[in-house]
């Protein structure tokens, strides 16, 4: 916890009933910058030996935990955080858990064998259909109303108010809509889809691979787009998934976010999402569940480096402020490249650009309206909206928890994360309430507490040309048995991507040690 700051009255308004209390919390950037700074201290007392230790608690290094838990091997995941979960961390300290991150998953397309397999663990995926197609709990799926927008001074149905918009903006949706379905179904020379989850499932088709030579706001003036709310639409989207403005975001990856969801079946008209209180804390959970691995948080890595017989590592345990070591027969680096490379000199992860984002829980005395949706966008505003974290519950609780997305998507990612790490807990509330209060001028008065956690590294960010040389190809051996695990590899921030990272990483590390693991979990 960076600050606090209690008894601050948000703005300068007639007398709320109360003031609006809260707290900054995580990430630790200050432990974070040990490893940057240096120098690293020695370890002290007798060095520990395990069969595979795990560098990060998110839902890479968990799931390639949950790949090993069926082998017998003893495994340690050392997680910098107090908490697990990486960006699906989640909250329980209120009426309702809430998240601190990704707060929902897409139906998975078949091909995402990984989390098809954890989902029907689960018990959230029922059945399959004569096609082979996943049928999921009707529990899970997102209640309506699921999603509305502040348009113009009043909300609409659904993210696009069709009844409001100027026909020139309808016509250019209807355009785009067209080609995003062609793209959908598109495939390339080789038989692969055009855009795929997991991304390695896409197509090598050259026609494809070229859209990642441009941004996606080039793409759409090359295709001749104008609609202002079309523009709109599209930098919600690149800065929902990426964290990016369509400026510096690939127009594969753009295309990607409207074109890779290949799922559709009649039980998947109605919602497309599956939705927890806790957001994908709910899928953290599952898998932590599912392992049998030793997890250590407060605990900080500092070295790691190849030995006799494996490697050997060094981590900073916060709580009794030792330094530890760890001698293990492999080790999965489940962080992101800039870690990989500060513990292996010269690893040759590729560079991604990391998106900063900003989320708070605003703890309300109740729901804003009857029938609140799940989902509420502003047009305009700085930040993405916010999601109802008892949306799903039934009854919905009097009392709630609001969770406020904001990506900064602009250019100078470094600049921004040094702005958001220097600016205080009442600066960055103000910030969240100025940015709702066109659509609720009341939000001040309903809200007794705002917790705030911004994530100066919150997603890698597919800028144009992050396909790289080798499209689809990930890195995953970084050494002799050591191995790598993150969203940086394929450069998308997915559950499916952080899973297959995860599991691929672990049948690597079995293949290299012999040991027998049956069939493969990603085909």
């Amino acid at each position: 916890m960076l600050s606090t700051a209690l008894g601050w009255a948000v703005g300068q308004l007639a007398p709320p009933p109360r003031p609006v209390t809260g707290s900054r919390i995580g990430a630790s950037h200050l432990r974070g910058h040990v490893l940057r700074d240096g120098p690293i201290p020695a370890p002290s007392g007798d060095r520990e030996q395990v069969d595979v230790v795990i560098v990060g608690a998110g839902v890479s290094g968990l799931s390639t935990a949950w790949r090993l838990a069926s082998v017998g091997l003893s495994v340690v995941i050392l997680e910098l955080e107090p908490v697990i979960g990486g960006t699906s961390a989640w909250g329980s300290d209120g009426v309702v858990e809430h998240p601190w991150g990704a707060h929902y998953l897409p139906a998975p397309n078949v091909e995402a064998k990984a989390t098809l397999r954890l989902l029907e663990a689960m018990g959230v995926v029922v059945g399959w259909d004569a096609a082979s197609r996943p049928v999921f709990d009707p529990r899970v799926l997102c209640h309506a109303p699921e999603e509305r927008i502040f348009y113009q001074g009043s909300w609409h149905s659904g993210l696009v108010p069709t009844d409001a918009l100027e026909p020139h903006d309808l016509e250019e949706l209807k355009r785009f809509s067209e080609i995003v379905e062609a793209y959908t179904d598109r495939r390339g020379n080789d038989g692969r889809y055009f855009f795929q989850i997991p991304l390695s499932e896409s197509s090598r088709d050259p026609e494809a691979l070229a859209l990642d030579s441009m941004s996606m706001s080039a793409w759409l003036e090359r295709q001749g787009f104008t609609s202002d709310f079309l523009k709109w639409h599209v930098r919600y989207s690149t800065l929902d998934d990426f964290g990016g403005d369509p400026e510096d975001v690939s127009a594969w990856a753009g295309i990607h976010y409207f074109a890779a969801r290949k799922l559709r079946t009649a039980e998947l008209a109605g919602s497309h999402y599956l939705v927890w209180p806790e957001g994908n804390g709910r899928l953290v959970k599952a898998l932590k569940e599912r392992s049998s691995a030793d997890i250590r948080t407060d605990s900080m890595v500092l070295s790691l480096e190849p030995a006799a017989g494996g490697v050997d590592l060094a981590y900073w345990d916060v709580g009794a402020d030792r330094v530890r070591a760890i001698h293990a027969k492999a080790a999965v680096v489940a962080a992101p490249g800039f870690i990989a490379k500060r513990l292996l000199s010269g690893a040759p992860v590729p560079e991604r650009k990391s998106s900063p984002w900003l989320v708070a829980n605003l703890h309300v005395d109740r729901p804003l309206e009857p029938n609140h949706p799940w989902d509420s966008v502003i047009y305009g505003a700085e930040g993405l909206g916010y999601s109802d974290a008892s949306h799903q519950l039934t009854p919905p609780t009097s009392e709630t928890v609001l969770t406020y997305y904001r990506a900064y998507g602009a250019e100078d990612t470094r600049g921004t994360r040094r702005m958001l790490i220097d600016r205080t807990w009442p600066d960055l509330a103000s910030d969240v309430l100025t940015d709702l209060a066109p659509a609720h001028p009341d939000l001040r008065a309903r809200t007794k507490r705002m917790d705030i956690v911004v994530w100066g590294h919150g997603m890698p960010r597919p800028c144009p040309g992050f396909l790289g040389e080798r499209p689809f190809e990930p890195l995953v051996t970084l050494g002799e048995r050591i191995y790598w695990a993150h969203v940086d590899q394929p450069g998308m921030a997915l559950f499916e991507e952080a899973q297959h990272s995860g599991v691929l990483a672990a049948e690597t590390l079995l293949a290299d040690l012999q040991l027998a693991m049956g069939d493969s979990w990603l085909r």
